[in-house]
């Protein structure tokens, strides 16, 4: 995505240590790191979302598809009873708003 080179970086460098000066860049560096890390994170959570529903439209145009093909209304009941198990497995559970306390 970005190309930095050694000499980037080592500019970057002086210029950080210039700026913020030795006492506060060791701080600046965590800070920049964990924000990246969450940032990397939360793309990764997105991408992986996304996957999982178009996933899951293909699957339902797929099942949708044999139940307009299917001729009785039997395994007509038995294709949507089993697009309906298959979405609930694949989206994720509701979180409770309540968690278990670490005080006990």
């Amino acid at each position: 995505m970005f190309d930095f080179g050694l000499g980037e970086l080592l500019l970057l460098a002086v210029v950080a240590l210039v700026v913020l000066g030795p006492e506060k860049l060791p701080h600046a560096a965590r800070m920049a790191g964990a924000w990246a890390g969450r940032l990397r994170r939360m793309v990764i959570d997105i991408q992986a979302d996304i996957e999982k529903e178009v996933a899951l439209q293909e699957l339902r145009a797929s099942i949708k598809k044999q139940i307009d093909a299917a001729g009785t209304e039997e395994l007509r009941q038995q294709l949507e009873e089993q697009l309906r198990v298959m979405e609930a497995s694949l989206r994720p559970p509701q979180s409770s708003s309540t968690r278990p306390s670490d005080d006990a």
